[in-house]
């Protein structure tokens, strides 16, 4: 490994044990404030991103639930700073729900890997064996041609 990979790891603990002891030892209002702001911040940033990329159903409908999750956290931390907590049972819908699209688009993520890798793999085993019974084939022809081909 070398040095400039060790420099990440080390960094990457340090965010990961300076994030772990703040929400270990944080209230639960503070945690609700800091994790809603996480994740306004990550559908803020997949908004950006599906902006440069061409509209399809799936860019369309990831745009509509960041949007309805930046409005549904803004509400939350709101009604957590007035106490009011009835206005955190829609972030915690929108918390299930975003629990569950996103596991499904990983699954589909991840099958769709193993499936092209398959494929590629396939592919790669066809196109040697074609190769392979080209080169016999040939081999073969020229054993029959008459001449210095030999």
């Amino acid at each position: 490994m070398d040095l400039f990979s060790q420099r990440k790891g080390d960094h990457l603990n340090k965010i990961k044990k300076t994030i772990s002891s703040f929400i270990s030892s944080a209230s639960p209002h503070e945690r609700a404030s800091f994790l809603g702001c996480c994740l306004g911040t990550f559908c803020v940033l997949l908004l950006f991103l599906n902006m440069f990329k061409s509209s399809s159903n799936r860019s369309l409908w990831m745009d509509r639930l960041c949007k309805l999750n930046i409005i549904v956290i803004g509400i939350s931390l709101v009604s957590i700073k007035y106490n009011n907590h009835l206005g955190c049972f829609p972030a915690i819908f929108i918390c299930a729900l975003d629990v569950i699209v996103c596991s499904m688009y990983g699954l589909e993520a991840v099958y769709s890997l193993i499936m092209n890798s398959l494929k590629t793999i396939i592919k790669a085993f066809f196109s040697l064996l074609i190769a392979a019974v080209a080169l016999l084939l040939g081999q073969a022809l020229l054993e029959i041609v008459p001449g210095k081909w030999k």
